[in-house]
């Protein structure tokens, strides 16, 4: 359907009906009016990938009049831009592993882009994440990571589910967050290409790339760029309330026992798909810092 049509629609839909509407109608609204989702389990540095894609519409269409974390929302400033949905899917850190089901039927015939982390990164943030800024957890780590509502068991069925059913989908597109670090160009590139917005000139990708750095990012949030919930601290005072709060791979080294640390590696060997190989070993030499964000 034509951009100008859904932009119509949305005028009307969107801001009126849709605040009265079941939420069956809003769900269908959104899908079908989505051309691109971006799924990931939370704290998978989804924030920083959806910021860089932003600041390079923002460079590129002069999508200027929000935010560059709102990409979403940018499809109505420019019809050049892809409508993108991000989302955490089921939401499998709220539930059981045994919950944790895949919904082919939303993504089916639809661009889908799979943001990844390693897991034991992801849990470590996703603790300071409910302990710091939503506060819906008190427990310690130790108990965090292994709980079943949530925790690595949580996290990994989302992983296997997903990778169990990858080739269910004709057009998905598998982005690590490691990569994002050590190739930040090809990476970021291969996602626009994906989305639709092609032949974006490298220059616009790196400078979007160096205004999204750790650096710019935390700058961001303590300046309160970004009028959002997403990019802001629970607690100015605490660094470990913050949405970008250390950027690191492999930084779960710092902040866990060597005990906890053993039992994420064997969890992950014994039961990660294969599909994610790069995950089932441990790491060579320890936590490595990265000038990026979280």
């Amino acid at each position: 359907m034509a951009t100008d049509v859904i932009r119509a629609l949305h005028r009307s839909f969107g801001k009126k009906a849709g605040a009265r509407a079941p939420q069956w109608v809003v769900d269908k609204y959104q899908r079908w009016t989505t051309d691109v989702y971006v799924v990931s389990f939370p704290k998978s540095g989804r924030t920083w990938f959806r910021t860089i894609l932003g600041t390079v519409l923002q460079l590129r269409f002069g999508t200027d009049a929000v935010d560059p974390s709102s990409i979403h929302h940018m499809w109505k400033l420019d019809r050049r831009v892809p409508r993108i949905t991000f989302t955490h899917d089921m939401n499998a850190h709220l539930i059981s592993s045994e919950r944790v089901s895949w919904n082919g039927n939303l993504y089916s015939g639809k661009k889908t882009i799979l943001l990844v982390r390693d897991p034991r990164d992801t849990i470590v943030s996703l603790y300071y994440e409910m302990t710091k800024r939503v506060h819906a957890y008190e427990g310690t780590i130790e108990s965090f990571i292994r709980q079943d509502r949530g925790g690595i068991a949580s996290l990994v069925a989302f992983l296997n589910d997903w990778c169990r059913n990858r080739e269910r989908l004709s057009r998905l597109h598998l982005i690590c967050y490691e990569d994002i670090h050590a190739r930040p160009l090809p990476t970021i590139a291969g996602a626009l290409e994906f989305a639709g917005i092609t032949g974006t000139p490298d220059a616009i990708i790196e400078q979007a790339i160096e205004r999204c750095s750790f650096d710019a990012m935390r700058r961001m949030e303590l300046s309160g760029a970004v009028p959002h919930v997403r990019l802001r601290p629970g607690d100015a005072s605490d660094p470990e309330s913050y949405k970008v709060r250390k950027g690191k791979i492999g930084g779960y080294a710092e902040t866990l026992s060597a005990a906890d640390c053993d039992f994420l590696d064997k969890y992950i060997y014994d039961h990660l798909d294969e599909g994610f190989a790069r995950y089932r070993l441990p790491p060579c030499d320890g936590a490595q810092g990265s000038d990026a964000a979280a």
